[in-house]
């Protein structure tokens, strides 16, 4: 027995030492995000167990590039948040020439505008839009989560290419095959998203799904540019792969001299078990019809965010968002048919030092569609941000 792990040894070392003792370039990179939510207006307040994270939340992240060679580069990334720690990436890039790039491993498949920066460092508000929310809007478990939580990693492969149209238009383009959105559950109502952060890190229906993103950059103006671009992800995600998802998305970023304004809408259709009308509340068919063995439920969500300098080191930023939730529920859910939320948040974000920011926002909900609940409430949050 200890011969081949001693052989197994020497072959791993033997394959990335030399790789190691090549590297031209080694980068090492991070970002703490320390933010305070508090609720002062939520006056009926749910069991604490159906609570958003209030108090202190910690994300951090810790990422290592290296390049291999001319042509290849290595990427790690490890984070840290409400999920505990995670591999956020572990990947290879190969560049192929001609603006083309392969890209094998685990990362967050090419998805929207807003999958770009997700990290804390790199958005100026303290929490995500609510499209990508992944944990600190309210009701959020009423609701079972949003669209897309970013950041979505997965475990697989992806193209990806960027050419220049001339002086002033560039295409971007991606394309990738993953594991996909998965739930483990045998009769699922929806995805679990947690199920692509937990370990083992392996697909539940052995069935990849796949996806891509187009987008086209304009140089308007020498302090001008606008991008425009179209996302979709594609798969099925039960245990027998008879369920499937689609999301599909467009954005829109429009840069004027040290203003920025975005805007992303996404659209998320799910196929949930059905065949017993005893799982749902609505009928799922004419009386003595066969029932279908399945039935979807749909999911969108937008934001529109503005983010204007007032000072040298001084943003505020205004950010309208919202999601929606249609289509026939489970037995005693929280939500009706028709449910959603929109939101209007104030912030600011002041840089005070090279790699330290303080950021600060207030947010209204409106709420609707949730049963026995609240349909205006009120949040506040102060985050401090080092990047390194």
């Amino acid at each position: 027995m200890r011969g081949p792990r001693l052989a197994a040894m020497v072959f791993t070392a033997g394959v990335f030492l030399p790789f190691a003792a090549r590297a031209v370039d080694f980068n090492f990179a991070g970002t703490l995000q320390l933010d305070y939510l508090f609720t002062p207006l939520s006056l009926d307040r749910p069991p604490l167990g159906r609570r958003p994270f209030d108090g202190f939340t910690q994300e951090l992240s810790l990422k290592v590039a290296a390049d291999l060679s001319e042509h290849v580069t290595a990427n790690v990334k490890v984070c840290y948040g409400c999920h505990g720690f995670e591999v956020g990436m572990a990947y290879v890039d190969y560049r192929l020439g001609g603006g083309v790039t392969f890209r094998a491993g685990r990362f967050s498949p090419s998805f929207g505008e807003f999958g770009l920066r997700h990290d804390p460092g790199n958005h100026r508000l303290p929490d995500k839009p609510l499209p990508y929310d992944m944990g600190r809007m309210l009701h959020l478990l009423e609701f079972d989560r949003s669209v897309l939580p970013a950041p979505y990693v997965d475990n697989g492969v992806e193209v990806l290419g960027h050419h220049s149209l001339g002086r002033a238009v560039t295409l971007d383009w991606a394309a990738h095959a993953v594991t996909g959105l998965r739930a483990r559950s045998e009769a699922p109502y929806d995805i679990e998203f947690t199920q692509s952060r937990q370990l083992p890190y392996i697909d539940n229906n052995a069935r990849p799904s796949v996806g891509g993103r187009v987008g086209l950059q304009f140089r308007i103006a020498p302090r001008t540019d606008l991008t425009v671009g179209a996302s979709t992800l594609y798969g099925p995600y039960d245990n027998n792969a008879n369920l499937q998802y689609l999301v599909a998305g467009t954005d829109l970023w429009l840069r004027i001299g040290r203003s920025n304004i975005r805007a992303e809408y996404l659209y998320r259709r799910t196929d949930m078990a059905a065949g017993d009308q005893a799982r749902f509340e609505q009928p799922l068919g004419p009386m003595g019809a066969a029932l279908p063995a399945s039935v979807a439920q749909h999911r969108d969500g937008w934001y529109i965010e503005w983010e204007q300098p007032v000072l040298r080191n001084l943003d505020l930023i205004v950010r309208w968002d919202g999601l929606r939730r249609s289509g026939n529920v489970r037995p005693n859910s929280p939500l009706d048919s028709e449910a959603g939320i929109s939101r209007l948040t104030l912030g600011t974000h002041l840089t005070v030092s090279r790699g330290f920011r303080v950021k600060a926002a207030v947010e209204h909900y409106t709420i609707w569609g949730l049963r026995e609940q609240n349909s205006q409430e009120i949040a506040a949050h102060l985050g401090v941000v080092a990047t390194f």
